[in-house]
C-alpha cells in the first residue's frame, strides 16, 4: 500500500473543468476520484518498475492537484509543459529526477500513463514529440497506482 500525503487545499472541480476545456477532453473517472480524495499530494517511499525500456524504474515524488503552488498545480503544469509533451497528454505528477508522469487523453490509448523523460526533450522541436516517444507505464491510472511498490527503508 502506498502512502500519499494529501494536499491541504481542497480539490476544485471548476479548475479541472477549465483544464478539460483547454485540452478538449475529459479526464478518466478513476483519476477524477483520486483528485477528489487527495487533490494530488506527496508520495512517500515508493518505486515504480516499468514493463520494458531503457528506464527500468523511477521514484514518484508527487502528484499534481488543483489550486496549489505553481510547481504542483495541474493548470500551471499544463501551461508549462504544453508543447513540450505530446499533444493530448497531461502532466499529473513528477518523479524525483524531474521527469513528468503524463496521462494520455487522446482517443488512441486514452487513460494510459506514460513517463516523459526531460533528458530527451532537446531531441524534439516544440509540439513534435508524440505519445510513442514517452515511456509506457500503465494502461490506466488505477493500474498505475497498483504498480507503486513501497520501498523498504534500510
Amino acid at each position: 500500500m502506498i502512502i500519499i500525503k494529501p494536499n491541504s487545499k481542497r480539490f476544485s472541480q471548476k479548475d479541472l473543468n477549465e483544464l478539460e476545456k483547454k485540452v478538449c477532453a475529459s479526464f478518466p473517472e478513476e483519476y477524477v476520484n483520486f483528485l477528489r480524495k487527495y487533490n494530488g499530494g506527496e508520495v512517500e517511499d515508493n518505486i515504480i518498475e516499468l514493463p520494458s525500456g531503457e528506464i527500468e524504474s523511477f521514484i514518484l515524488s508527487s502528484f499534481f492537484g488543483t489550486r496549489l503552488e505553481d510547481i504542483d498545480d495541474l493548470l500551471s503544469c499544463y501551461d508549462t509543459f504544453e508543447g513540450r509533451i505530446p499533444k493530448g497528454s497531461i502532466p499529473i505528477g513528477r518523479d524525483v529526477g524531474g521527469d513528468i508522469v503524463c496521462l494520455n487523453l487522446n482517443r488512441e490509448k486514452y487513460g494510459y500513463i506514460f513517463l516523459w523523460d526531460h533528458d530527451i526533450e532537446l531531441e524534439f522541436e516544440d509540439n513534435e514529440m508524440e505519445i510513442q516517444d514517452l515511456y509506457y507505464v500503465a494502461p490506466s491510472f488505477d493500474d498505475f497506482l497498483h504498480m507503486i511498490i513501497r520501498s523498504r527503508r534500510r
